[in-house]
């Protein structure tokens, strides 16, 4: 006689084999995504330069070779004398040749066509940076603008070949190739001779025809499109009538009613600050802009930051123009150049936080010096990339390779052998061979034996005649 299975028992069957459904559907989807990555192995000429996945540049001395791994990440790999170099490029790789007339795309990139349609790739692509210009979308909130010249509306920036553009959730761009490393801090319109690029918005303008590319495999992008500026200017207008005042809150003014321009420089829209300082004279609706400053970007490296800026002042009505920086026992103030646009701020610590704020002065209507802060920001200065890489141990001699940041390179140092906490070694840093693609190399030789734990340091380190402390070391269990 068989037996039938209770209602609630085949309930629970039937759940149990959707649940094994599922289990082996996901199973069989984590193989197909970890094997279905671009096995192909893409040659690289020296001479090349490229960015890695955190943006520093890459220009190769040798030849190298770029390859997928499963987490779809391409990495570079250099051979040198001492060690393989591994370094990750990210999803997509941008390659330029100052020698080749094409830019090498590597990964998976949609083309927008002047039409409005979409061709996908996802292999090599390479493409004529002197024919008619393109924008392709490589990732989320970044692009890469590939033509012969490529210019913001009022040519404050001028390039050519090719732009790669990865914009903040808040509208802001990072601008990047073989010439420039910029960050911008308002909105700003891309021109090409084919189309305009309006990057916060990510809008292609071609002729009249508006294409959204937030539309193209989604965007993250929060930025929202300011109140029109004649709206702004008429409830200044407003607030200053009410309160019977002559001074506008938005910016700071000699007199009168304030007026923004929102171009690179973007006044009180940057999401960053910015605000344009500005006068008026009374005559009728008219108003003369005085005089104006605004940051326009920003760059750090390991010991410097970088920081464009943008000055107008026909009449000299500004008495200074300075950055204040700020950072752990860290306090400067640099006064700028009117007639300048950049300004290098040196002797920075890696890896360290710092306040800028953008400040100007200038006497008001009672001949009082007024002091401004347009901007604020905290940048942080790079990470030092200096290595110690353990080659091999033997006998009792310990072998091993400095690599120097090229940005942060000691004048000199040494490197410290310490077994079990006790320092038996020392050898000195060759810092031309540090910075060198092979890097230093050397060994320290221990006479009474190596205990268990072996630590190498760089230490007694001096940069810019002054001695600094440095993070770098390697650990090992000698068994």
């Amino acid at each position: 006689m068989k037996r039938k299975l209770g209602k609630k028992n085949m309930i629970l069957f039937v759940l149990f084999s959707i649940l094994v459904l599922i289990i082996i559907l996901l199973f069989a989807y984590a193989i197909y995504v970890a094997f279905s990555y671009d096995k192909t192995v893409y040659s690289l000429e020296e001479g090349s330069f490229l960015y890695d996945s955190s943006n520093h540049y890459i220009s190769l001395s040798k030849q190298a070779r770029v390859s997928q791994k499963w987490d779809k990440h391409y990495y570079l790999y250099l051979d040198s004398k001492s060690q393989k170099k591994t370094t990750d490029l990210g999803e997509d790789v941008v390659v330029y040749h100052e020698d080749d007339y094409k830019i090498q795309v590597i990964g998976k990139n949609y083309q927008i066509q002047p039409s409005g349609s979409v061709l996908y790739s996802d292999k090599l692509l390479e493409v004529a940076w002197n024919g008619s210009s393109s924008i392709y979308k490589l990732d989320d909130r970044k692009y890469l603008i590939v033509g012969k010249s490529i210019s913001t509306e009022k040519k404050e920036i001028e390039t050519g070949c090719y732009l790669l553009i990865e914009i903040d959730k808040s509208g802001n761009a990072l601008l990047l190739n073989q010439e420039m490393n910029i960050k911008t801090l308002s909105t700003l319109t891309l021109i090409t001779n084919e189309f305009s690029f309006d990057v916060a918005n990510e809008r292609l303008i071609v002729g009249d025809d508006v294409i959204d590319l937030k539309k193209i495999n989604g965007s993250t992008n929060q930025y929202v499109e300011p109140q029109d500026k004649d709206e702004v200017d008429r409830n200044q207008n407003s607030q200053n009538t009410n309160s019977g005042s002559g001074n506008g809150n938005l910016g700071s003014s000699s007199s009168g009613t304030s007026m923004f321009d929102n171009g690179l420089f973007g006044g009180v829209y940057g999401n960053s600050g910015g605000a344009i300082v500005s006068g008026n004279t009374s005559k009728g609706d008219s108003v003369e802009i005085k005089k104006s400053a605004n940051l326009t970007g920003i760059t750090s490296s390991t010991s410097y930051i970088d920081v464009s800026y943008f000055i107008s002042d026909p009449r000299n009505e500004y008495s200074s123009v300075y950055l204040m920086v700020e950072g752990v026992r860290y306090s400067q103030k640099f006064v700028l150049n009117k007639n300048n646009t950049s300004y290098r701020v040196r002797e920075l610590a890696p890896n360290s936080s710092y306040t800028l704020r953008f400040c100007v002065s200038y006497l008001d209507s009672s001949h009082m010096l007024v002091e401004d802060v347009l901007n604020t920001l905290v940048i942080k200065t790079n990470r030092n990339s200096s290595t110690i890489v353990l080659n091999r141990v033997s006998g009792n001699r310990v072998y091993f390779t400095v690599h120097y940041d090229s940005s942060y390179a000691y004048d000199s140092a040494n490197v410290n052998l310490y077994s079990d906490g006790e320092k038996v070694g020392s050898v000195a840093v060759s810092t031309a061979q540090a910075l060198s693609e092979d890097g230093f190399t050397g060994y320290i030789d221990v006479s009474s034996g190596l205990g268990t734990e072996i630590v190498l340091r760089l230490e007694d380190c001096i940069y810019h005649d002054t001695s600094v402390q440095s993070s770098v070391f390697t650990k090992f269990v000698n068994r």
